[in-house]
């Protein structure tokens, strides 16, 4: 969905159409994810199956459990153009991966519970077998450059209308394609780090230092079930994503 379609959502509504410029202030650019049919090449970007890495890449161990492998993104393949998101890099390879135990000991607020490696160049690269019997078929990516506006009661704290009046309106936006529901950038799925003593971007948006990074939904295909089949979402510090630094994020689900 861009600007314009946006748009012709909210003209479709009296209610809405009536705070029309509220909801267009919302916007953000993002980058909606497609799972694609096909099973990602080496290099390319996918979720699931085996990482390229550079050599000597060691696969991260986790002291109650196992790092399994969520996928890798490469910016190179991000559609080009004006609405193309600035803050993310133009080239580069983004490899994730998330702690896990059968007995739910690893919780997702946990620090490192999620944990990234960028590298700018991928000459050289192979791809590793994870030291575990844990893996996924891999699913190739594609890309959709977007705009995305917060869809949960507790995302905003000046909704003009009650929030309840909005339900159906989000989930038609989400069922039909509208609004992703896996994407990079854009507004988280649920919450803004209510557990984090940062401040809250609604009350405080210029001491806000977080913003989203990806958010994912549960995908049977992948064996990904966040929080009782809700969404990951990562949240990545503003001025580490500008200097392409992925070593630090946090998580919540919801």
């Amino acid at each position: 969905m861009d600007l314009k379609t946006l748009e012709k959502h909210l003209d479709a509504s009296p209610l809405l159409q009536a705070h029309k410029q509220y909801f267009l202030d919302l916007a953000q650019p993002a980058v909606a994810i497609h799972l694609g049919k096909d099973k990602g090449q080496p290099l390319q970007s996918r979720f699931g199956g085996q990482p390229m890495v550079p050599p000597g890449f060691t696969w991260p161990e986790h002291p109650d459990g196992h790092y399994l492998f969520v996928g890798q993104i490469n910016f190179a393949e991000l559609p080009k153009g004006p609405d193309r998101p600035a803050d993310l890099p133009s080239s580069g390879l983004l490899s994730l991966f998330y702690g896990f135990d059968e007995d739910d000991a690893i919780f997702w607020r946990d620090q490192d519970y999620l944990k990234a490696y960028y590298w700018p160049d991928t000459s050289g690269f192979q791809e590793i077998q994870a030291p575990h019997c844990w893996s996924t078929r891999s699913w190739a990516l594609q890309f959709e450059n977007c705009i995305d506006i917060p869809r949960h009661e507790e995302l905003r704290q000046d909704w003009p209308v009650p929030f309840e009046e909005l339900y159906d309106w989000f989930d038609k936006l989400e069922e039909n394609g509208d609004l992703p529901g896996d994407y990079l950038l854009g507004r988280p799925s649920w919450d803004s780090l209510a557990y984090d003593p940062t401040p809250n971007q609604v009350e405080h948006p210029s001491q806000s230092r977080w913003r989203s990074l990806l958010t994912v939904q549960s995908h049977e295909k992948l064996h990904w079930c966040w929080q009782d089949g809700a969404r990951l979402m990562a949240f990545i510090e503003d001025d580490k994503l500008r200097a392409k630094d992925f070593s630090r994020l946090q998580v919540d689900c919801g």
